[in-house]
C-alpha cells in the first residue's frame, strides 16, 4: 500500500480535538487553583488564560513528537481550531465589527498576540526550567501579570504561589505528555 506522505485529516481532527480539550481543562484548572489561593475575587483576562494553555499544550505536544517537524502539522492545525474558537467565543460575540477590514486586523492582532506570548513565555518557562531553584517564578510572574488587573506584589504570599503554581505546572505538563504518548503495540500472547 502506497501513501502519499500526508497524515489523514481524521488523525489531525482527533489530536486538535485532543489539544482543544487540553488546553479548555487547563484554563478551567488555571481559574480553579487562582480561586482556590484568594485570586478569585480579581478579575482575569480569559484570552491571556488561554494563550497560556494554548503555550503548554504546544509545548508538551512539540516534546512527545520529539520536534517541530514531526508536530508541526497537528499543531497547525490545533492553532487554526483554537484562534476560530478564541475568534467566536471572544472577539466575534462580545464586539461586532464593522466590515471584513476590521474582522481581519482583529485576526492578526489575535495572531500576532499569540506569537508574542509564546515567545515570552518559552523564554520564562526554559530559563525557570534550568534554574536550580526549581519554581516557576519567571513563568508565574510573566502569567500573572498578563492574566490579572495588577502585578502581584513580591514577598513571602507571592512565593507562596508561585511554589502551588509549580507543582500545577508539572501537573499540566505530565498530563499533556501523557495525553499525546502512543499507546506501545499489544504483544501477542506466548510471545
Amino acid at each position: 500500500m502506497e501513501t502519499s506522505g500526508e497524515r489523514p485529516q481524521a488523525v489531525e481532527e482527533k489530536e486538535s480535538e485532543l489539544m482543544r480539550s487540553l488546553t479548555l481543562g487547563i484554563v478551567g484548572d488555571l481559574g480553579r487553583l487562582l480561586k482556590e489561593q484568594g485570586l478569585g475575587q480579581k478579575s482575569i483576562k480569559i484570552i491571556e488564560a488561554l494563550v497560556f494553555a494554548m503555550f503548554v499544550v504546544t509545548e508538551t505536544y512539540t516534546s512527545a513528537k520529539e520536534g517541530l517537524e514531526t508536530a508541526h502539522e497537528g499543531l497547525d492545525r490545533f492553532h487554526e481550531d483554537m484562534i476560530e474558537y478564541i475568534f467566536k467565543e471572544y472577539f466575534y460575540k462580545t464586539a461586532k465589527a464593522k466590515d471584513m477590514q476590521e474582522v481581519e486586523a482583529r485576526f492578526q492582532e489575535l495572531n500576532q498576540l499569540i506569537n508574542e506570548r509564546y515567545q515570552e513565555y518559552r523564554q520564562d518557562f526554559y530559563e525557570d526550567y534550568h534554574d536550580k531553584q526549581m519554581s516557576f517564578h519567571r513563568t508565574f510572574t510573566s502569567l500573572t501579570n498578563r492574566l490579572l488587573p495588577e502585578p502581584l506584589p513580591e514577598g513571602e504570599e507571592k512565593d507562596r504561589l508561585v511554589s502551588v503554581f509549580s507543582v500545577k505546572l508539572a501537573h499540566f505538563w505530565s498530563g499533556c505528555l501523557s495525553s499525546f504518548q502512543s499507546p506501545e503495540p499489544s504483544q501477542p500472547e506466548g510471545g
